[in-house]
């Protein structure tokens, strides 16, 4: 469906429109459109601020929103709001938004259900907000970045609270590719009167894909973050927060504050190159309706050609090439790199490659031949169960409990079991945490420590 408008791209068409006018710069940035190199850059030159015409992102009534409703029509929302701050300000904002949920009916703290692998972003999101975080424990999993959570267990939890939850927190697909059931899970929310928000930084494409694959917002989840810098043609730092038509009305009515709490979470300078980068991810969509779906395709046969050279791919969706190699991930990755293959993330045990149509047909061919020349790697090509079967640590306090504790590093190792994490530990890739701020530490615990190669911890102080 294409949007009606005279223009696509109102906001690159303003831009265009300043340049050729040849104004007085004087208002910010410093560079006045000119690179501080004696040659003059593109990138500079579309540089802006918040002048007259240019509209302002958390006011957005002009240009700026005009963007964002062709945006709407895009992705079929009640409204999809632009963030320069990638999906970290997205999922703040969404957190912000489920606390304000609650609130309209109650007066205790929030309390939100989420599966374990979140995003550290998450962490900070209630450290800053004040809600109380209660995980799910989810099936047999393989990787601190996968948490299978089904319909019975959902439900089997659920049944089990004396208190529900404002909202469950949902991270799919995952950073190997794993997609939940989302449609369902979202049904057994909204039975017990739960929003459903979900972490899509990785799948805003699925949207412009044939089924079975869905975005969550088509799904049935109430409020959706896209990283339109992951799978998108994007500038990094783009992302895109939606609201679904079918949300309670209660969260509808909220919408309207959404720019209010997405602020506190951004600069109130938000990127101009970022924000005109979404404006031609529109027109590029509208303009190449199958590209992602011709895509998938090509990316299908891909993964079947290196599967046939021995090497073990796990499922995944479809722009995600995921290996399991136990052990050798690390050194694979190496491995690709030596022959200019440069891989999104790799760990212990998996290699993760992201592609998209700005992909070419040559680069395709050349990472076949790169796993051609590895396939006489026996350790490559193993095909050894993983697992990482743990308990969750008991939890002593909640993440905001502890922002401001008096704490000392430590090392990781048996004298270091039963204290208390202060800190999220762990960088980004892929900023799931091994063991949460207010958690205490176990054998289980240091052991992944270790496999992630985190030698000290911060914990709380002994006074």
């Amino acid at each position: 469906m294409k949007p009606i408008y005279k223009s696509y791209t109102p906001v690159a068409d303003f831009i265009e429109k300043y340049i050729q006018s040849h104004p007085v710069r004087a208002h910010m940035p410093g560079h006045k459109g000119i690179a501080p190199t004696a040659k003059q850059d593109i990138i500079y030159s579309h540089d802006l601020t918040e002048i007259t015409g240019a509209d302002s992102l958390y006011e957005a009534e002009g240009i700026l929103l005009q963007s964002e409703e062709i945006a709407t029509q895009l992705f079929g929302t009640y409204h999809t709001y632009y963030s320069a701050g990638g999906s970290s300000q997205c999922i703040k904002t969404m957190c912000a938004l489920a606390c304000a949920y609650h609130y309209q009916n109650n007066t205790d703290r929030p309390t939100i259900l989420a599966g374990r692998n979140a995003h550290k972003t998450f962490i900070h999101a209630s450290q800053l907000l004040k809600f109380n975080i209660r995980w799910l424990e989810s099936t047999d999993h393989d990787s601190l970045c996968e948490c299978e959570i089904t319909p019975a267990l959902l439900e089997k939890t659920l049944s089990s609270l004396e208190t529900t939850p404002c909202a469950l927190y949902l991270t799919s697909p995952d950073y190997l590719g794993n997609i939940l059931d989302i449609k369902a899970l979202a049904e057994i929310c909204h039975q017990y009167h739960m929003i459903l928000l979900v972490d899509n930084a990785h799948g805003a494409y699925l949207k412009f894909i044939d089924k079975p694959y869905i975005h969550p917002i088509d799904a049935g989840a109430d409020l959706v973050s896209d990283s339109a810098h992951k799978t998108l043609p994007a500038l990094t730092g783009a992302a895109y927060l939606h609201i679904s038509q079918h949300a309670p009305q209660t969260l509808l009515k909220l919408a309207s504050n959404i720019r209010d709490y997405s602020v506190m979470f951004g600069s109130t300078s938000p990127s101009y190159l970022i924000l005109e980068s979404m404006d031609h991810v529109n027109k590029w969509l509208i303009d190449h309706p199958d590209a992602y779906k011709h895509f998938v395709y090509k990316v299908s046969k891909l993964k079947q050609d290196i599967k046939a050279l021995g090497f073990h791919l796990r499922e995944s969706e479809p722009l995600k090439i995921t290996l399991s190699v136990p052990h050798q991930g690390q050194s694979l990755m190496t491995d690709l790199t030596s022959h200019h293959i440069e891989c999104e993330y790799a760990d212990p045990d998996f290699v993760v490659l992201m592609l998209t149509p700005f992909n070419s047909d040559e680069d395709l061919s050349r990472i076949y031949d790169a796993f051609a020349s590895l396939s006489h790697h026996e350790a490559y090509l193993r095909n050894e169960t993983i697992s990482m079967k743990t308990a969750l640590p008991e939890v002593k306090y909640q993440p905001y409990e502890l922002l401001f504790a008096l704490e000392e590093e430590i090392n990781v190792d048996e004298n270091s079991i039963g204290h208390i994490c202060v800190r999220c530990h762990i960088g980004c890739p892929p900023a799931i945490l091994p063991i949460v701020p207010g958690e205490v530490i176990n054998a289980q615990t240091i052991t992944i420590l270790k496999k992630y190669d985190i030698h000290t911890i911060h914990v709380l102080k002994n006074l």
